[in-house]
């Protein structure tokens, strides 16, 4: 039996299940009112991202991929995710954003944005047979899925979350395409989304605290 079977093909259909968890909770995300239920499905979306690097540095023997699986776990899993729910916890206008766009037709969206994806990366690049051709369609699906998020929400906390999404998506095509980048690359990306958050964070807090929520659409009022 196992002359019939690539030896990459167990940890290929593990890398297919997990890629189909990120793409899942991208659109659970895209699919939420309240930002502690689309925060949670953003952590949920790196958690399955940093299983994939964790089966791609075993397949491959990559140590660097493994440290960069494990960063992604402890920053974009735990860290990001804890930044961005203390700045809804104990606002009530912050914890539920109206899409400009119903949640059915968002979904609609998506969905057409997927199969777009997937059609044109298949197109472009052809199916693949590497452990890892599951995962650049579904990192170009998610790329969609995070911008359509940034353009949708009213909501500046929401907003952050479709743009860590689109990070998160930006590396797996990395993983996908490169199998990684150097890990000193990854350390500084890393870095600078810690810190970009923790801005983001700082600026959503001054927002409420200007206009009384934070609904971006309202930014317009000022000028001058």
């Amino acid at each position: 039996m196992n002359a019939f079977l690539p030896d990459w093909l167990p940890r290929s259909n593990a890398v297919n299940l997990l890629a189909g968890a990120f793409l899942l909770t991208a659109l659970y995300a895209a699919a939420q009112r309240r930002a502690l239920a689309a925060i949670r499905a953003y952590r949920y979306n790196s958690i399955a991202l940093g299983l994939i690097a964790l089966v791609v540095a075993f397949a491959t023997g990559a140590r660097h991929i493994a440290l960069a699986a494990l960063l992604v776990l402890v920053t974009k899993a735990v860290v990001i995710p804890t930044l961005l729910a203390r700045r809804v916890r104990g606002r009530v206008n912050a914890q539920i954003s109206e899409p400009m766009l119903g949640v059915p037709g968002s979904m609609l969206v998506c969905g057409a944005l997927v199969v777009i994806a997937f059609s044109q990366t298949r197109a472009l690049f052809g199916s693949g047979t590497s452990i890892l051709a599951s995962c650049l369609p579904v990192s170009v699906a998610s790329t969609l899925v995070g911008l359509f998020v940034m353009v949708t929400r009213r909501g500046a906390l929401m907003q952050v979350v479709g743009l860590v999404l689109l990070e998160n998506a930006i590396f797996l095509a990395a993983v996908s395409l490169t199998y990684g980048m150097p890990l000193v690359v990854e350390m500084g990306v890393l870095l600078d989304l810690l810190v970009g958050v923790a801005l983001f964070g700082l600026f959503v807090e001054r927002i409420e605290e200007t206009q009384g929520d934070s609904d971006t659409t309202k930014l317009s009022s000022l000028k001058g």
